[in-house]
């Protein structure tokens, strides 16, 4: 089986104290992974560098073989990203902004309507189709971001609280 994420000696250090040290991860293409951890353990650190977001202090991140630091436009084309914080326009209906998102993942103009319609198919988005992002409740907030972050297909979805404020 094929590997799409594999870290070696991450580590990143705030400051003066380390957020992460010496981690290492091989996960392959199929399954689901949960990172599990009290509060301030390096969490959210970690899943924002292995998205890059942020540059870790040392060690390597490669995404289906491309290193995230060295080739980050290759392998963030593998990844979708939901931080704990969704990245919404709010000013935004749903439509218009999962459009906007598939195109800053350089999807093909052409497979980009199927894309939406098939996203918020799958995250129960379609009755709200052209209702402003701002009007939503939380709940369907956070389905909006997790369709953005599926919407190219990625091979790794990364989702940091994926669950806050579903109902």
């Amino acid at each position: 089986m094929s590997t799409i994420l594999k870290i070696e000696h991450l580590s990143h250090r705030y400051s003066s104290s380390w957020a992460v040290r010496d981690l290492n991860i091989e996960i392959s293409q199929n399954g689901i992974v949960g990172l599990l951890g009290s509060n301030g353990a390096g969490k959210s650190t970690t899943m924002n560098i292995i998205c890059g977001v942020l540059n870790q202090t040392e060690g390597k991140v490669l995404i289906d073989g491309f290193d995230i630091r060295e080739q980050p436009e290759a392998a963030k084309k593998n990844i979708g990203f939901l931080p704990q914080t969704p990245p919404l326009y709010t000013d935004f209906t749903i439509d218009e902004y999962l459009h906007y998102t598939a195109n800053l993942r350089a999807m093909e103009k052409s497979k980009t309507k199927a894309a939406v319609e098939h996203v918020k198919e799958r995250c129960g988005l379609s009755h709200f189709s052209s209702r402003l992002i701002k009007n939503l409740s939380g709940g369907y907030r956070q389905r909006v971001g997790i369709a953005q972050a599926v919407i190219h297909k990625p091979k790794l979805v990364v989702l940091d609280e994926p669950t806050n404020g579903l109902d």
